[in-house]
């Protein structure tokens, strides 16, 4: 790079390149999501409303003057709606996991080697299939949409593998906690700019069609600057001061991703406990995530009868509390283990249990609460405020356990677990056929125990050690 313009790079940016990286990748997770859960809420209104049976009294709780005090007016709803039953809709909104799973089992091999590419495109990818839901849903209805949303979920499938591989170069073990968990809080940032600004999209422009051009705009704005300043490491940051990068190296010791990773070890990954564990507890967390963040909406209207308006400030402001408490309780999590309070393994599984049990038990005080809309409200906000203690636990493993295939566990583990999200929809539009508060009751139960089971699971054969088959070396003596 030229000497002048490496230096005027330098005197132009007033924080370091790493939390500029940080800050790269946190965006892009935001931009994601917000692309990703816009149509969550979106076809709410653009679906036709299910006929409420006549013999069923509890089918939704009434307006009542409560309405008043949740809602600053009433809006009109916009006129044009699909004829898409529970099954169709369910069928919609869980095609996304399709591209999504896949996607992530084939950027395995990839997301070390490639990451910074990786990222750029699967934004890139994503938002222009966002940009063409409208005109796919006008020339081929749901079936086009459908495949739509499979193409964003392929795009979107490598954020996660490359930007662990990418957490790998950039954040060393004592900021993992906090700065890993900030990352990857996108998904809240990203879950509560779209519910909100998708729901006042609809509610004051009458216009679903918009939403999908705005989130995807600002999608192709966030590539063009991954473009420019974004890099996969500091040792091929054209412009990185001297000084800041041997003073980020040296911070890594033994756990500093390599830069050329040798061949996967298959065998040892596939054979190792800890593995299995974290692919447990990224099972609990992915399923009560999507439940929430996919379905919450349809459930906020169809059994509360909330406003669009309403609907995506009382179902998606929690996400706010989530990123707050998942940032609080990273650098809790650094401060525990930097002092040697606990065990890097203790404090993950700490973390994974307030992210499983706490969540589980508002879920099911929320599907006891009938009508109560505040105390609902209240439960689903506790519900989503306490999951962000998954992110100093499970989200960050994969970098515990192995440094140098951070990237492709990533992808295998959030691959597995993203195989929910196909579930969570077609399970929720199947046994919800007439949106009765009995018929959510028995999908909430089903979560009780699911976030349950697979975080007993994690905490029994988890670890947050590096694992020996990080180490070539150690490979090489094995094969030997």
């Amino acid at each position: 790079m030229n000497p002048k313009l490496r230096a005027y790079c330098q005197a132009v940016w007033c924080i370091s390149q790493q939390h500029l990286t940080v800050l790269l990748a946190f965006f892009s997770i935001v931009n994601q999501y917000t692309m990703r859960i816009c149509l969550n809420l979106a076809i709410t209104e653009m679906a036709t409303p299910s006929k409420k049976p006549e013999s069923e009294p509890h089918f939704a709780c009434k307006q009542t003057t409560l309405d008043r005090f949740q809602s600053l007016y009433n809006e009109d709803q916009p006129h044009e709606t699909f004829d898409w039953d529970e099954h169709t809709q369910g069928i919609i909104l869980s095609s996304f996991f399709w591209g999504y799973v896949v996607t992530h089992f084939v950027s395995a091999f990839i997301a070390d080697k490639h990451p910074r590419i990786l990222l750029g495109f699967s934004v890139l990818i994503t938002a222009i299939m966002t940009l063409l839901t409208p005109l796919a849903i006008d020339n081929g209805g749901a079936p086009l949409l459908i495949v739509v949303r499979v193409i964003e979920g392929i795009g979107e499938g490598a954020t996660f593998p490359v930007l662990s591989a990418i957490v790998g170069h950039w954040i060393p073990p004592q900021q993992l906690g906090l700065l890993g968990s900030f990352i990857y809080s996108g998904g809240q940032i990203g879950s509560l700019v779209g519910g909100i600004g998708t729901g006042y999209i609809i509610s004051t422009l009458r216009s679903w069609r918009l939403v999908f051009y705005v989130w995807g705009t600002f999608g192709v704005i966030w590539y063009v600057f991954w473009l420019m300043l974004g890099f996969e490491s500091p040792e091929n940051h054209p412009f990185i001061k001297d000084n800041e990068k041997e003073k980020l190296l040296g911070k890594f010791a033994d756990a500093k991703k390599e830069v050329n990773v040798g061949p996967i070890p298959w065998k040892r990954i596939l054979t190792s406990v800890p593995i299995w564990g974290l692919i447990a507890g990224q099972i609990g967390h992915d399923w009560g995530f999507y439940l929430i963040a996919t379905d919450l909406p349809k459930y906020m209207k169809s059994v509360l009868d909330v406003s669009v308006k309403d609907n995506g400030l009382l179902s998606y402001f929690p996400f706010f509390c989530m990123w707050i408490f998942s940032i609080l309780t990273g650098w809790i999590c650094d401060i525990q283990i930097r002092k040697k309070c606990v065990s890097t393994t203790t404090a993950r599984k700490l973390w994974t249990t307030v992210g499983s049990l706490i969540p589980a038990i508002c879920l099911m005080a929320a599907s006891y609460s009938e009508c109560n809309k505040i105390i609902v409200v209240i439960c689903f906000a506790l519900c989503v405020t306490f999951m962000g203690g998954f992110y100093p636990g499970i989200k960050v493993n994969a970098n515990d356990l192995s440094p140098n295939y951070a990237g492709f566990l990533m992808a295998i583990v959030n691959g597995i677990g993203a195989i929910t999200g196909i579930i969570v929809p077609y399970i929720a539009g199947l046994f919800t056929p007439n949106q009765t508060i009995e018929e959510w009751r028995f999908v909430f139960w089903l979560s009780f125990w699911i976030l349950n089971i697979t975080n007993i699971i994690f905490v029994l054969f988890a670890s947050g050690k590096i694992q020996p088959w990080n180490d070539q070396k150690y490979e090489a003596q094995q094969d030997s």
